[in-house]
């Protein structure tokens, strides 16, 4: 066989297999859903992960884009790992960006290896700063699973209401929220009356590590009045952590909020499991004071017994017989866990769900697409489980305000290359989806659409399809008709004006 036979079959084999095999068979599909009210080149993308792994075509890692320049908003990903998506407004933003930069963002955080245990979050644990929603799609298109959070005014207002929220509050120059921050990054009020509550009070822990190898452990102890607490115990296999574990109230009170001093060992996992206890307001609470209470399906075996998922009975207010007249709870995790699925604490996950499973049909899965939507700042959304944050937290929200449109039609508008202002919409709240219609009588003269987060708005129409209705005539009075179309209601105002022929 001649060398450019062999050359020509090499490369039809080539061929044939390249496409016989499906392109990218293991790879994610994101679509970005751009709800937020800002046009594509305000709002930025950035795709972040492990260097290493890092698989995302089309995309450098850490390196943001405008929403404009992606096909369509979708990013195909084959690997990413520790990965974050993080949407910013008006530019771009990296991963190192400080939180009290002076850019809007925020980010959802997932991972794709393939593998079944790949996950999908969103996370307030650090800050919240955009509502933003997750969807998983099949192939086909039928939805499988969602996670979500309210718009972002309503989660502001309510953190807002908090002790500390105000002043963990981050505002542009002209005073609208940009971020609320979590005590990992702003001072809170800690929970020392709460832990000094439980003074001469037993607690019973029964945890597991679940390291190699498996050890389980019992141990049990009193708090002192200033809140610190000595257990004793045992582990199962034995010598897993000292018969003697000792922890100073000070520290305990300021690790609630942070989960420090916490290694990856069973001492560590003991002492996680007191301060989730307390972020949670199970302590004391409706499941008293043995931990084995504050899961719904503990385990009992031969080597002893442990919550296999955490403690997920309802927590925070719900973990509440009454309210005290202090704080029983992490109060920024509450509103977090009321108005959103995200995490609000690094324990808030043992209240409720907050991750979507995106394990691909190539490893077992159902998911093809993972839909991240940017929601409005004002809405009716709302997370998939809400929860009740009473608990020394922030009180029920007031009746929202009532959304106010005023029209200001100008007596006279000129008109220029077949355009015209023709007035100013002022709204109580960010305006959002403006409709303008401008007609004579039965005569459509032409129209305007705009978008806007502010409250006042020039309303700009492009007169166009009355272009040869004007041409004959040097003045026009005309009826103006506005459509405001804001969380989900339409508001109509209507007015005249008199179009000026330049």
């Amino acid at each position: 066989m001649s060398k450019s036979l062999r050359t020509s079959l090499l490369f039809l084999v080539t061929l044939l297999v390249a496409l016989a095999a499906p392109a990218a068979a293991n790879a994610l599909t994101v679509d970005i859903d751009n709800q937020s009210g800002l046009l594509g080149n305000e709002v930025f993308v950035n795709v972040s992960g492990e260097a290493e792994t890092f698989d995302v075509p089309g995309f450098e890692n850490n390196v943001p884009v405008a929403l404009s320049s992606i096909d369509n908003g979708q990013i195909t990903i084959n690997k990413l790992v520790s990965g974050r998506i993080y949407i910013s407004y008006q530019q771009g933003v990296l991963m190192s960006v400080p939180f009290n930069s002076a850019t809007r963002f925020d980010w959802a955080e997932l991972t794709v290896i393939p593998s079944s245990s790949d996950v999908a979050n969103l996370t307030a644990v650090d800050q919240f700063g955009i509502g933003m929603r997750l969807e998983t799609f099949t192939s086909g298109g039928s939805k499988l699973e969602e996670l979500g959070t309210a718009n972002s005014d309503r989660i502001f207002t309510a953190l807002g209401q908090i002790p500390g929220g105000a002043a963990a509050t981050v505002k542009d120059p002209a005073g609208d929220v940009l971020r609320v921050l979590s005590p990992l990054h702003s001072t809170y009020p800690n929970l020392t009356q709460y832990v000094q509550s439980l003074a001469g009070q037993t607690i019973t822990l029964s945890t597991a590590f679940f390291g190699a190898p498996f050890t389980t452990s019992s141990y049990s102890g009193s708090f002192a009045a200033d809140g610190s607490v000595t257990l004793t115990g045992a582990t199962n296999p034995p010598g897993a952590a000292p018969a003697t574990l000792s922890f100073p109230g000070s520290q305990l009170m300021s690790d609630i909020y942070t989960g420090g001093n916490t290694p990856n060992n069973m001492s560590g996992a003991i002492y996680r499991d007191i301060l989730a206890g307390f972020s949670t307001g199970m302590w004391g609470g409706k499941y008293g004071y043995n931990a084995l209470g504050f899961c719904s399906n503990p385990v009992t075996t031969g080597q002893g017994s442990w919550c296999p998922g955490g403690f997920n009975k309802p927590a925070f207010g719900d973990a509440r017989a009454k309210l005290e007249t202090y704080a029983t709870c992490e109060q920024y995790a509450a509103v977090i866990n009321q108005y959103s699925d995200s995490y609000g604490n690094p324990y808030s996950d043992a209240a409720k769900k907050t991750t979507v499973s995106i394990n691909q049909p190539a490893t077992g899965g159902s998911v093809a697409k993972l839909v991240l939507t940017v929601l409005p700042d004002q809405g009716n959304a709302a997370p998939v489980n809400s929860g009740n944050p009473n608990c020394g937290a922030a009180s029920s929200l007031p009746p929202k305000a009532k959304f106010e449109v005023k029209l200001k039609a100008f007596k006279k508008a000129v008109v220029k290359n077949n355009r015209a202002r023709v007035g100013t919409i002022i709204c109580s709240g960010s305006c959002g989806q403006i409709q303008t219609q401008v007609r004579a009588g039965k005569k459509f003269l032409g129209k305007g659409y705009q978008r806007s987060q502010t409250k006042k708005v020039a309303l700009l129409v492009n007169l166009k399809p009355g272009q040869k209705f004007l041409k004959a005539r040097k003045k026009v009075k005309t009826q103006l008709k506005v459509v405001i179309v804001h969380g989900g209601k339409r508001y109509i105002r209507q007015g005249k004006t008199l179009l000026l022929k330049r």
